[in-house]
């Protein structure tokens, strides 16, 4: 992972820490970037795991300006999903258990 990914990567958990502060439980980089695949152009795939239930629109509207300034200042494409620990931690679709495997909590 080149220093520029590190860079944005450690933006956006910051920025999450600050809007979630203790309903943030982890925040888990998955797709190319962790698994050391990604082009150029790869975008950069984050989970966002939160203790509560959620409104899935409502936290997407709540973090639509800090990743959308994060996207502008760096030319990246950012990609942010959302899931419960307990969804996390149990749902046992693809989507997830490729995530537990190869996903790097950051």
């Amino acid at each position: 992972m080149n220093t520029q990914i590190k860079e944005i990567i450690n933006k956006t958990r910051q920025g999450l820490e600050n809007i979630y502060g203790e309903q943030l439980e982890k925040v888990i980089l998955f797709g190319s970037q962790a698994r050391g695949d990604a082009r150029s152009d790869s975008d950069i795939d984050v989970l966002i795991v939160l203790k509560n239930q959620f409104n899935y629109f409502q936290e997407s509207q709540r973090i639509s300006v800090l990743i959308a300034d994060i996207c502008l200042e760096h030319t990246v494409v950012i990609s942010c999903m959302f899931a419960t620990v307990r969804k996390y931690q149990e749902y046992e679709s693809g989507f997830f258990r490729n995530i537990r495997r190869e996903g790097v909590s950051i």
